[in-house]
C-alpha cells in the first residue's frame, strides 16, 4: 500500500476504533444504567459523566496510538490531524448535547481530546 494512502487511513483507523468503542461503551452504559442514561433526557449522575470523560480519554489515548502505529511516517503529523479532527466532531457532537449535561462536562471533554490523542502517540513513539 502507497504511502500517500496510508496516512489517511492511519487517521480514518483511529477515528474509526474511537468511534466503534463510544458507540458500544455508551449503549453499554446506557444498558447498566437505564434509569439514567436515557436519549434526550439530560444527565446528571456525576458518577456516570465522569465514567464517560474517563471512557473517552481512554479511547483517544487508543486511538493516537493506533493512528501512530499505522503511519508511513511522521506519525505525530498524523496523530496531531487525528487530534483537530475529533476536536471538531467532539465540539459539534458536545454543541448537540450542550442542554443534556451540565456545562463543566462539556469543557472538561474537550479540553482532554487533544493532549490524550497526542498522548496516545507519544506512547507509540516510545515503544
Amino acid at each position: 500500500m502507497s504511502k500517500t494512502l496510508r496516512a489517511p487511513l492511519a487517521v480514518f483507523a483511529g477515528m474509526a476504533v474511537w468511534t466503534i468503542l463510544w458507540v458500544s461503551g455508551t449503549a453499554g452504559t446506557a444498558a447498566l444504567f437505564p434509569d439514567d442514561v436515557v436519549e434526550g433526557q439530560a444527565l446528571t449522575n456525576v458518577a456516570i459523566l465522569v465514567w464517560f470523560i474517563t471512557f473517552g480519554s481512554l479511547l483517544s489515548i487508543l486511538a493516537g496510538f493506533l493512528t501512530a502505529r499505522l503511519a508511513p511516517s511522521k506519525p505525530m503529523r498524523l496523530v496531531w490531524i487525528l487530534a483537530l479532527i475529533q476536536l471538531a466532531l467532539g465540539l459539534y457532537f458536545e454543541i448537540s448535547y450542550w442542554e443534556l449535561m451540565p456545562v463543566w462536562y462539556h469543557l472538561v471533554f474537550l479540553a482532554l481530546i487533544v493532549p490524550t490523542t497526542l498522548l496516545g502517540g507519544r506512547l507509540f513513539a516510545r515503544s
